[in-house]
C-alpha cells in the first residue's frame, strides 16, 4: 500500500495560479488562512520557494472546464471573500476595541492626573492661606505695637506741651509781677527800680531752676522796697479799684457790648467785653469767659474762659460762681490751669487800671 505523501503532487505558487486562475496574492492569503490545517491545504517550502498540494488547491480553486466545476468557482470565491470580510471586520472590531480601551485608559489617566493636580493646588492654597494668616497676625502685632508707641509718644508730647504751657504761664506771671513792681516804684518816684528781695522770692516760685540761680547772683536790695502783692491781694485790689471805677464809661462800653451781641456782631461784642473786663467789671469778665468757652467772637479756649469766670466769681458774680462749681467736678484739670492763668490776668488787670488812673489824673 502506497503512502499518502507519495500521492501528493507539489506545485509552485505560479503553477497554482495558472491552474486555478487566482492571483498570487489570493493564493498567499489562502495559504495563510489554512496554515496549520493540512486537511484543507498542505504546503511546504523547498529551497526558499513555497509549494502546495495540487489536488487541494484545485479543490479550493477548481479550474476544470466542465460546467459543473465552473459553477463551483464563484461559490468558492464568495466564501473566500466572505471569510476575508469577516476577518477584516473582526480585525477592525478588535482594533476599535483596542482604540476604545486606549481611549478609556487615556481618559482615566487624564482624570487621575487632573484630580492629583487639583489636590496639589488645594494643598498649596491651604499652605498659602496659613502663611497669609501667620503674616497677618504678625502684621497686626506690629501695628498694635506701633500704635502703642504712637500713643506713648503722643502722651509724652502732650505732657511736654502742658509743661511748656505751665512754664510760659509762670514766666508771664513773673514778667507781669516785675512790670507791676517797676510801675509801683515809678509812681513812688524812686530811682532804684530793681525789684525787692520779697518780690524776687515770690517771682522765684514761678521760675525755672536756672533762672533762680541767675537771680540769686543779683545785688541785694534794701529791705525798704515795696513787696509784690500776692494773687489774693491783687484780686482784692482789683475789686476795690473796680468798685471805684464803675463810672459811666465802663457802663457805656458794657452796654455797647451787649447791644453788639444782640445784633449778632460777636467779634465787636468780644472786643468790648475784653475792654470792660480789663477795667475790672465782673459782668464783662463773666461774658468774656462765656465767649472763650463757646468760641464766640474769639478763638475757643476752655482754660481762658474758666480763668475769666474764676475772676468774675471772686467778685461774687453768681452766674460765674455756678460755672466754676460745675467745672470743679467736670473739668478739674482745666480749672487748675485756669486758676494759674487767672493770677496772670489779675496782674494785667491791675496794670490796666493803673494806666487808666494815670490817664484820669
Amino acid at each position: 500500500m502506497n503512502s499518502p505523501e507519495l500521492e501528493i503532487e507539489w506545485i509552485s505558487l505560479e503553477n497554482a495560479s495558472d491552474i486555478t486562475g487566482a492571483s498570487l496574492a489570493i493564493i498567499q492569503d489562502t495559504i495563510r488562512k489554512y496554515q496549520g490545517n493540512p486537511l484543507a491545504l498542505r504546503c511546504q517550502s523547498i529551497d526558499g520557494e513555497m509549494y502546495v498540494d495540487k489536488k487541494q488547491i484545485i479543490n479550493l480553486f477548481p479550474a476544470s472546464a466542465s460546467a459543473v466545476e465552473k459553477e463551483k468557482i464563484p461559490g468558492t470565491l464568495f466564501r473566500w471573500f466572505d471569510d476575508l470580510r469577516r476577518a477584516y471586520e473582526t480585525s477592525m472590531n478588535t482594533m476599535f476595541k483596542r482604540v476604545e480601551q486606549v481611549k478609556d485608559q487615556h481618559k482615566l489617566d487624564v482624570e487621575t492626573q487632573y484630580k492629583l493636580h487639583i489636590k496639589m493646588l488645594e494643598k498649596k492654597h491651604q499652605q498659602q492661606l496659613k502663611q497669609f494668616a501667620v503674616h497677618y497676625k504678625q502684621m497686626m502685632v506690629q501695628n498694635k505695637q506701633a500704635m502703642q508707641k504712637l500713643e506713648q509718644d503722643t502722651e509724652f508730647y502732650q505732657q511736654q506741651i502742658t509743661a511748656q504751657q505751665a512754664t510760659i504761664a509762670k514766666l508771664n506771671s513773673r514778667y507781669d509781677a516785675v512790670i507791676l513792681a517797676l510801675k509801683e516804684k515809678e509812681q513812688l518816684g524812686e530811682k532804684d527800680i530793681t525789684p525787692s528781695q520779697v518780690a524776687l522770692e515770690q517771682a522765684q516760685q514761678h521760675m525755672p531752676e536756672s533762672d533762680i540761680q541767675q537771680v540769686e547772683k543779683a545785688p541785694e536790695q534794701e529791705s525798704t522796697d515795696t513787696p509784690l502783692p500776692t494773687a489774693h491781694e491783687t484780686h482784692v485790689t482789683i475789686e476795690k479799684t473796680a468798685s471805684s471805677n464803675k463810672n459811666q464809661d465802663i457802663e457805656k462800653i458794657l452796654n455797647q457790648a451787649f447791644a453788639a451781641r444782640n445784633d449778632k456782631d460777636v467779634n465787636l461784642a468780644a472786643e468790648l467785653f475784653t475792654q470792660a473786663a480789663y477795667l475790672g467789671n465782673e459782668k464783662a469778665m463773666g461774658a468774656l469767659g462765656r465767649c472763650y468757652c463757646i468760641g464766640e467772637g474769639v478763638e475757643k479756649s476752655l482754660e481762658q474762659g474758666l480763668a475769666w469766670l474764676h475772676l468774675a466769681a471772686e467778685f461774687n458774680f453768681e452766674p460765674a460762681q455756678i460755672k466754676i462749681n460745675q467745672a470743679k467736678s467736670k473739668t478739674p484739670e482745666a480749672l487748675e490751669k485756669a486758676i494759674q492763668l487767672a493770677d496772670a490776668l489779675a496782674i494785667q488787670i491791675k496794670l490796666k487800671q493803673s494806666e487808666q488812673n494815670e490817664l484820669s489824673r
